[in-house]
């Protein structure tokens, strides 16, 4: 959510070329989309604590305007300026993007670290998180250049979950020291299984899905509610990410299986992050 945000800045920050010139209508309406999709995913996360301030930031008032009103109307101008009176220090914009969008997109993307922190409690398992997060979130973006090699080159192609697995793993050994594959889990339901990757100096444990014929959303969502139980139980599991690679986009509406699963689950904090 907080590196989304990053992103919406930027985006928001190219509206507003120059005095007299604002980007086309299609780019503004993106940016509404991708605006209040964002806000919506944003508010199902947040604790209830934190709403109020963080609809404050978009909503504004009648003498603090806000995201709202520069999603509304980014292109008026100011009724105060005077392109004649070069002293007066009005913006050109009626709702300029620095203090209309950007400083109340900044406050938004505080309170989101403030309720991560409250989530995930201090230390470092929050950085440890947010970059295993943006690992899985730019998966497909990783994959992009290994698929369409240069100089007739093969692609180097993901055929399966194991395909994905291996992948991860190269990934992990990247940025963590020790990470250990095909962990044991402690028997569950009369039956014992392993976990893929195991972090054990960060206490997170990592499960990798890939979806496929017979393996939509029902029967990923089922399997991770067996995972969360499972994982319960296991001694060096104090996180576990969950990580669905959904080549095909057979979950149609990942952002609810996320928002369902991720949380805690008796003492187990739960991340479910989908790659599409």
């Amino acid at each position: 959510m907080i590196n989304k945000s990053q992103e919406l800045e930027v985006m928001a920050s190219k509206i507003q070329i120059a005095p007299n010139q604002i980007s086309p209508r299609s780019e503004i309406d993106t940016l509404i989309s991708a605006y209040h999709e964002w806000y919506a995913l944003a508010l199902d996360l947040l604790p209830e604590e934190y709403q109020k301030r963080f609809r404050e930031e978009f909503e504004g008032g009648i003498f603090t305007p806000k995201i709202r009103n520069f999603l509304q109307a980014p292109g008026d101008v100011s009724v105060l300026y005077d392109p004649n009176n070069k002293d007066l220090l009005f913006d050109y914009w009626q709702h300029p993007f620095e203090r209309t969008f950007r400083g109340p997109l900044l406050n938004q993307r505080q309170i989101l670290v403030e309720a991560r922190q409250k989530l995930e409690g201090p230390g470092s398992l929050s950085e440890d998180i947010s970059l295993i997060e943006q690992m899985c979130r730019k998966f497909p973006e990783f994959l992009s250049p290994l698929q369409d090699r240069l100089r007739d080159r093969p692609p180097l192609t993901i055929d399966d979950e194991y395909d994905v697995q291996d992948a991860v793993h190269g990934l992990l050994r990247i940025f963590f020291d020790d990470v250990r594959p095909e962990d044991y889990v402690p028997e569950y339901a009369g039956s014992k299984s392993r976990v893929d990757f195991l972090l054990k100096a960060e206490r997170i444990v990592i499960e990798v899905k890939m979806t496929r014929r017979g393996l939509g959303a029902s029967e990923v969502g089922e399997q991770l509610i067996t995972d969360i139980a499972r994982y319960k139980s296991h001694p060096d599991c104090g996180a576990l990410v969950a990580f669905v690679y959904d080549p095909d986009r057979k979950i149609k509406n990942k952002r609810a299986l996320e928002n369902d699963l991720t949380g805690r689950h008796d003492g187990l904090r739960v991340y479910i992050y989908i790659a599409q």
